[in-house]
C-alpha cells in the first residue's frame, strides 16, 4: 500500500460500477419541535443520475455542476426570491396531510464576495417560519410560537430545522502538485484540487457526496471530521470500522444530516492518504454567539504542514526509527513558498474598515500544532470545533490538528494610520515541541489588506507564547450549558488494573515493541518494531471485515487485541461514559511501554466530549511525585470531586493530551454506532494509536437497515479487487499490502 502509491508508470482501465446509497428508499423527516414525539411526513428520495453527455438529473429536473466545488445543484437554489414547494412531488402520510401553501424561509448566507457567489439556505418544508438571521446573527429561524437560535439544543434532533439536500460529486485521483513551487510527484486529490472542493450547506440540510476512486494502487474512504453522524454512523467513512475501502474504479455515496453548524473538514481515513492532499473544508451555516457584518464570512483558512515526499515514502522512516518524519513547509489554503526562484502570490484577504469579519481556522496538518495571529488585530473567538462558546478576545490562538475555530476580526477604523499602506501580516507559526521540520520554517504568512495595494506589509508581530498547548481551559466556555452526569462505567469498587480489557476506563498512551515473524498481523514483520497504542495493542484494521458487519461475532472480535474494541452495550445507553487518557512521563511499572514526551491531539468520532480535566502533571508516580492518580481513585472519579468540572466544562471533538500529562473526558452514549477514537498525528494513528468504541450494539441493526446490503456489496467489490495480485503494489508479496494500521 505505501510504496505502491508512488508507482505511477502502470496504467489500468477499470470498469466503474455505480450504486446509490439510498435509491428507492424512503427517508422519514422528524417534525420540527413537536409537542409530543411522533413520526412525521415521509419524503421520497430521488437519486441523482447522469446521462451519456455527462449532464446530471434528479428525476426530470436538470441539475448543474459547479466544477470549482464539485457541487451538484438546482439552479433555483441560487435565486434570491422564495419559492413554493410543489406538493405533488412529496408523499405525505395520511395522518400528517400536506401543509398549507405559503412562503417558506430563505436565508442568504453571509459569504464574502471574494469567495464567489453565496448560497441560499432554504427550508421548503417549514411553512409558517421566517428568517431572523437578518436581524441578529444569534438567531436563525422563528415563527409565531418558537425560535431556533443560538440557545437551541442542536443535539436534540426534534429541535433543529429541516433543510434541503446538497449534492456533491468527488473524484479521487493521483497527480503531481506544487503548492509551494516544489513538485510533489504523488499528490492524491479530490477533483484534481488541493485543498479539495469547499462543501457548503445549511443547518438542518442533508449532505450527499458521491466519491469515485480513480487511484491505481489504493482503496479509499472519506471521513467527515466532527460531523455527529446521528443515526448515520455507517457513513462516517472509516475503513475497517464502518465500511470496507472503496476499491479502485468503484464509488460510494455518503449521506448524512448537518445537525450541527460551524466548520469542519473532510479527509481520507485510509492509511496516510490525507497527508498527500486528500482533504477539504466544510462550512455549515448557522447562528453565531456574536455579531458580524453581512457578506463578511470568509472561506475557511486551512492550515497545514507539508512534505515534498509522499507520506507513504516517509512511513518506513517512521516505523524503523520510531520517530515521526520531518515535514518540509507550511501552507495556508494550499499556498506556500519554498526555496529560490519565482514565488506564488501569498494568500490575500481584504477587510472593510470598521466592519466585523468572520474568519474560520482549521488545522489539517499531519504532525503540527499551529499558532495563528494577525498583526495589530485582536480576534473574538466564538466557536471551538462545532461548539458555540461564550466569546473571548485574544491576539493569537493555538490550534491543534483537527481543531477548528470561528473568530471575528474587526476591520481597523484607521488601518492606514496604524501601518503604512494599510497592509498587515497574517501569521501561522508552528507550536514549540508540537512540530518537526527539516528546514525549520519560522512561520508562513498571508496578507490582510484594506485596499488594492500590492506591496508587502511592514507590520510586526505581537509577543506571545508559542508553547504546545490547547487554548486556555477556562476560556472555552460553551454557550449552551451542559451538566455532565456521574460515570456509569466507574464505581467505588472498580479497579482498572483488574478489569477485562473491554471494561477499562484508564487508557495509557505509549509505545512498545510489537510484531515479528510469529506476531501477525503487523508489517514489516522481520522483527518487533516500536508502535504507538492506547488500549490492548497497536490498532490494525481488517479492511475486509469491518466491525459494522461483524457485530454478531463481537465477543470473538474482542479477543483480537489489535482491533482494540471497547464494547458499550445496552447498560450504557443514554448514560455518561468517562475515560482517563494518560501520557506517562517514564517507563510504567509493567516495564513494557516507553513514552516520548509529546502532546497528542485525540479525536473521538460521533460525539462532542466534555473535557472534565486537562493536566500537564503526571498521572503515574515519577520520582518523589506520587502522581495525580492518588486524587482520583475509583470512588472519587465522579462529579463530587472538586478537581473535576462537571458543570459546563469545555467540549469539543479534538483535545490535546499534554506531554506526560492526562485528560479526563466524558461523552453520553446516545449515538449508537462503531466509532473510532485516535490520535490525529497521522503517523501515530498509522502506527496504531487508535481504538474503536462499539456503542449500543443492540440498536445498530435498526440504523443500518437496508444499507447493510450496500455495505456488503462494497466489501465484495473490495475483496474481488484485492484478490487479484496484479492490483497490489508488491504483487509478489501479498502480505506487504497493508503495512500500517490502515486508519
Amino acid at each position: 500500500m505505501k510504496f505502491a502509491s508512488v508507482w505511477t508508470s502502470i496504467v489500468q482501465v477499470f470498469n466503474v460500477a455505480t450504486f446509490s446509497s439510498l435509491e428507492d428508499t424512503e427517508v422519514t423527516q422528524i417534525p420540527l419541535i413537536p409537542q409530543e414525539p411522533e413520526p412525521g411526513p415521509v419524503f421520497r428520495h430521488l437519486p441523482i443520475t447522469q446521462d451519456e453527455d455527462g449532464n446530471y438529473w434528479r428525476g426530470k429536473v436538470s441539475l448543474t455542476q459547479d466544477w470549482s466545488s464539485g457541487q451538484i445543484y438546482d439552479a433555483r437554489d441560487y435565486q434570491v426570491t422564495p419559492y413554493h414547494v410543489d406538493e405533488n412531488n412529496i408523499v405525505y402520510s395520511e395522518r400528517a396531510g400536506p401543509p398549507n401553501r405559503g412562503e417558506t424561509p430563505v436565508i442568504p448566507t453571509p459569504k464574502n464576495p471574494q469567495d464567489g457567489s453565496r448560497i441560499n439556505c432554504r427550508y421548503p418544508k417549514m411553512f409558517g417560519w421566517r428568517t431572523c438571521f437578518n436581524e441578529t446573527k444569534t438567531c436563525w429561524l422563528k415563527n409565531d410560537t418558537h425560535i431556533i437560535d443560538i440557545n437551541t439544543d442542536y443535539e436534540n434532533i426534534n429541535l433543529i430545522p429541516v433543510g434541503e439536500t446538497k449534492y456533491y460529486e468527488f473524484e479521487v485521483s493521483e497527480e503531481p502538485i506544487s503548492p509551494d513551487g516544489m513538485t510533489m510527484e504523488h499528490g492524491k486529490l479530490f477533483n484534481r484540487r488541493y485543498p479539495g472542493p469547499w462543501i457548503e450547506a445549511c443547518w438542518g440540510d442533508t449532505i450527499e457526496v458521491n466519491v469515485r476512486n480513480k487511484l491505481r494502487w489504493n482503496g479509499t474512504s472519506v471521513h467527515w471530521h466532527g460531523i455527529r453522524q446521528f443515526q448515520s454512523f455507517q457513513h462516517d467513512g472509516v475503513n475497517g470500522i464502518t465500511e470496507c475501502p472503496i476499491a479502485p474504479g468503484q464509488n460510494f455515496t455518503y449521506r448524512f444530516r448537518a445537525t450541527q453548524y460551524g466548520s469542519a473538514w473532510y479527509h481520507s481515513h485510509y492509511s496516510l492518504q490525507y497527508g498527500d492532499g486528500m482533504l477539504g473544508p466544510i462550512t455549515i451555516y448557522g447562528p453565531s454567539t456574536s455579531e458580524y457584518d453581512d457578506k463578511e464570512a470568509f472561506k475557511p483558512l486551512l492550515l497545514t504542514d507539508w512534505s515534498h515526499r509522499s507520506v507513504f515514502e516517509d512511513w518506513p522512516i517512521m516505523i524503523k526509527s520510531a520517530t515521526a518524519p520531518e515535514m518540509t513547509n507550511i501552507l495556508i489554503n494550499g499556498i506556500g513558498e519554498f526555496g529560490f526562484g519565482p514565488k506564488r502570490d501569498k494568500l490575500n484577504l481584504t477587510l472593510d474598515s470598521g466592519n466585523d469579519h468572520l474568519l474560520i481556522l482549521i488545522n489539517t496538518a499531519v504532525d503540527t500544532t499551529f499558532v495563528f495571529s494577525i498583526d495589530n488585530h485582536t480576534m473574538k473567538v466564538v466557536e471551538a470545533d462545532f461548539v458555540p462558546i461564550v466569546p473571548y478576545e485574544t491576539d493569537h490562538i493555538k490550534i491543534g490538528i483537527g481543531q477548528r475555530y470561528h473568530v471575528i476580526v474587526h476591520g481597523l477604523d484607521r488601518p492606514f494610520a496604524a501601518e503604512r499602506n494599510g497592509n498587515y501580516w497574517m501569521r501561522v507559526v508552528p507550536a514549540r515541541k508540537c512540530s518537526k521540520f527539516a528546514f525549520g520554517p519560522d512561520e508562513q504568512m498571508g496578507i490582510i489588506r484594506y485596499n488594492t495595494s500590492t506591496q508587502d506589509p511592514l507590520s510586526e508581530p505581537p509577543l506571545y507564547d508559542i508553547n504546545c498547548a490547547d487554548e486556555p481551559y477556562e476560556k472555552l466556555r460553551p454557550y449552551l450549558n451542559w451538566t455532565v452526569g456521574n460515570p456509569v462505567n466507574i464505581n467505588a469498587t472498580t479497579n482498572n488494573t483488574l478489569l477485562p480489557s473491554e471494561k477499562k476506563y484508564i487508557f495509557d498512551v505509549g509505545m512498545r515493541p510489537v510484531g515479528g515473524p510469529d506476531k501477525p498481523p503487523y508489517m514489516p514483520n522481520d522483527k518487533p518494531y516500536g508502535r504507538w497504542e492506547m488500549h490492548t495493542a497497536p490498532h490494525w484494521a481488517n479492511f475486509s471485515d469491518p466491525t459494522v458487519l461483524a457485530l454478531d461475532r463481537l465477543p470473538e472480535l474482542e479477543k483480537e487485541k489489535y482491533l482494540n474494541i471497547l464494547d458499550l452495550d445496552d447498560e450504557y445507553e443514554d448514560k455518561w461514559v468517562w475515560m482517563v487518557i494518560t501520557a506517562p512521563a517514564k517507563v510504567p511499572s509493567d516495564g513494557e511501554r516507553i513514552f516520548f514526551p509529546a502532546a497528542h491531539p485525540m479525536h473521538l468520532h460521533g460525539h462532542d466530549f466534555a473535557l472534565l480535566r486537562q493536566s500537564s502533571d503526571n498521572w503515574y508516580p515519577d520520582g518523589d511525585d506520587d502522581g495525580d492518580r492518588i486524587y482520583f481513585p475509583p470512588d472519587k472519579l465522579n462529579c463530587a470531586n472538586e478537581n473535576i468540572t462537571c458543570i459546563n466544562p469545555p467540549r469539543r471533538d479534538v483535545v490535546l493530551l499534554p506531554a506526560a500529562g492526562y485528560i479526563i473526558v466524558a461523552f453520553k452514549a446516545d449515538n449508537p454506532g462503531t466509532w473510532a477514537f485516535h490520535c490525529h498525528i497521522a503517523f501515530h494513528a498509522s502506527s496504531g494509536l487508535a481504538m474503536q468504541i462499539v456503542e449500543n450494539k443492540h440498536l445498530i441493526p435498526g440504523i443500518v437497515g437496508k444499507e447493510k446490503e450496500l455495505l456488503e456489496e462494497g466489501c465484495s467489490t473490495w475483496d474481488r479487487w484485492f484478490s487479484n495480485d496484479m492490483n497490489l503494489w508488491d504483487w509478489n508479496h501479498r502480505d506487504h499490502f497493508q503495512d500500517d494500521s490502515g486508519v
